[in-house]
């Protein structure tokens, strides 16, 4: 595999955007504004379907209008997102935040990965991708070890979960100078109003072929199904992670929200380095399944199963167990996701990446709508446990319509 400048460009994109400071707080921080499970279950919702509405068009306009445009302007959404969190007194801007930074995710998701298949296609490097993507995704689990650790020692020192809002922008700053250094042929730049055109309707119309190909439909639920389910399982593992931290002889000289921070960064921060040597290892998963269809079938039963577990564990105590299995399960959507991402794109022929991807995401996104306020309604009916065993334990009939034929 070639390791030239451009594989640690998007490497660095991966590492940078990654370097979201508030995500190991995040639950917490929506907590302390008083909030149940069900309202963050609808705010969840409320990015979700923001995504939902705009992913296909971003995707549209990603490969018609130029990517690198689509993914500064997804990072402007991004940073916006982040003062109004930082400033947010009412629920209210809280859904706004969630609107902007759904905006975000609509502009970016798609873009980057279709970038980079498009890149080792004309590199002549297709049958690397599994393993290259693997590589540049576990640089995006490094990224967020890193700004876990740092994100629990900002907490400590300045008692607050809306700085690291603040902290998350400059990072951001600095993949907008990355993503302009990108070579230009990766653009994909149209010559014209009437060429813009003509690529729609030929985007659209590759697009309609492709999701009436046989199996491709089962191949972007099964890949965006269990995406969607974390989303809405890993929401939960903040408070988890603060019961198990008030329990512990740890750092007893700070107080105990102090000493909560601290502990959950550096518990996130393994959970990440366990989660990028996964992604390395996708290949490797692929290799011993027998093919990327087996693959994706084996890992979205291992996650599905170990997500009912979870909820079982959590919901009676063990909550050290729960966590292993939280763990598991972040493992197991970091080894799938490349072996997905490259089926997706080894299926496209045609059909604009970008837009194709777009497509897988915003499936995703409609899991996480759906399912988000379901989970939170039975957390706050019986505790967070219940509702996460109770909704996945379900989701185990659907399995014959998602598994991908090889």
């Amino acid at each position: 595999m070639i390791k030239n400048l451009q594989y640690y460009k998007f490497c660095l994109y991966g590492f940078l955007k990654n370097l979201r400071f508030y995500e190991p707080f995040f639950i917490l921080f929506l907590l302390s504004k008083d909030m149940n499970f069900f309202r963050i279950g609808l705010l969840i919702s409320i990015r979700e379907i923001t995504i939902n509405l705009l992913e296909i068009p971003t995707g549209f306009i990603s490969d018609i209008a130029g990517r690198r445009k689509t993914l500064l302007i997804s990072f402007i959404f991004y940073i916006a997102s982040f003062v109004i969190f930082y400033v947010s007194g009412s629920y209210i801007s809280l859904a706004a935040a969630m609107v902007l930074y759904g905006t975000g995710d609509a502009f970016r998701t798609g873009t980057h990965k279709a970038m980079i298949f498009d890149y080792l296609e004309n590199k002549g490097m297709s049958s690397l991708r599994v393993r290259y993507y693997g590589h540049t995704r576990a640089w995006s689990q490094t990224g967020s070890a890193i700004s876990s650790l740092v994100a629990g020692i900002f907490v400590v020192i300045t008692s607050n979960y809306s700085f690291v809002f603040l902290l998350a922008v400059l990072p951001y700053l600095l993949n907008l100078i990355n993503i302009w250094s990108y070579p230009s042929w990766l653009d994909h730049p149209s010559d014209s109003a009437t060429r813009n055109k003509t690529n729609y309707r030929d985007t659209l119309r590759n697009l309609m072929e492709l999701l009436r190909k046989r199996g491709m439909a089962k191949v972007i639920i099964n890949s965006s199904s269990v995406s969607g389910m974390l989303k809405s399982a890993e929401s939960y593992l903040q408070p988890l992670l603060l019961t198990i931290a008030i329990t512990l002889p740890f750092a007893r000289d700070l107080e105990e929200e102090s000493r909560s921070a601290l502990l959950i960064g550096v518990i996130y921060f393994i959970i990440y380095l366990i989660t990028a040597a996964a992604s390395r290892r996708s290949a490797l998963f692929t290799s011993l399944s027998g093919s990327e269809s087996k693959g994706m079938n084996y890992s979205w039963l291992i996650f599905v199963l170990t997500a009912a577990v979870t909820g079982i564990l959590y919901h009676t105590g063990f909550h050290w167990l729960a966590l292993i299995t939280f763990i598991i399960l972040f493992s197991a959507e970091n080894i799938r996701r490349p072996i997905c991402v490259s089926r997706i794109a080894g299926e496209a022929g045609s059909a604009p990446l970008a837009t194709v991807i777009s497509t897988d995401s915003q499936m995703k996104s409609l899991f996480a709508a759906v399912i988000s306020p379901v989970v939170g309604y039975f957390a706050d009916m019986a505790g967070p446990g219940f509702g996460i065993a109770a909704v996945f334990a379900t989701l185990l009939i659907v399995y014959p319509l998602v598994k991908v034929k090889a």
